[in-house]
């Protein structure tokens, strides 16, 4: 019987575990790139400058890995636009949430009205 009592909390405490320290889904992350543009103003390179969570209040990276696939939807995302030829070189981000690794267009304030 204690066995089977042990072999029980095992399990929901692994499960627990497992809940915890499992990202939620919705949790969004700011990518911030580096981003060129051409004569034209439009997108020409962008690379992944760095990760951060912006619930933790600062600018440190955090090591969240960002598909290709999200790379290419903010590409696609950012080359909406039209830049400034005046600097040929800026940094800006988007938002990424893991479960929608092909979404470079959520917007964080009407996911929360």
């Amino acid at each position: 019987m204690r066995l089977l009592i042990a072999t029980i909390f095992l399990l929901f405490a692994g499960s627990a575990l497992a809940q915890i320290s499992t990202p939620s889904p919705n949790k969004l992350y700011a990518v911030v790139f580096q981003a060129t543009v051409n004569a034209s103003g439009k997108i020409d390179t962008l690379k992944v400058s760095k990760v951060l969570d912006p619930a933790s209040g600062t600018t440190n990276p955090v090591d969240v890995p960002v598909p290709k696939s999200y790379v290419a939807a903010a590409r696609s995302f950012l080359s909406k636009r039209t830049y400034s030829t005046d600097t040929k070189e800026f940094f800006t981000y988007t938002f990424y949430d893991p479960s929608q690794p092909t979404r470079a267009d959520i917007d964080p304030k009407a996911s929360h009205q």
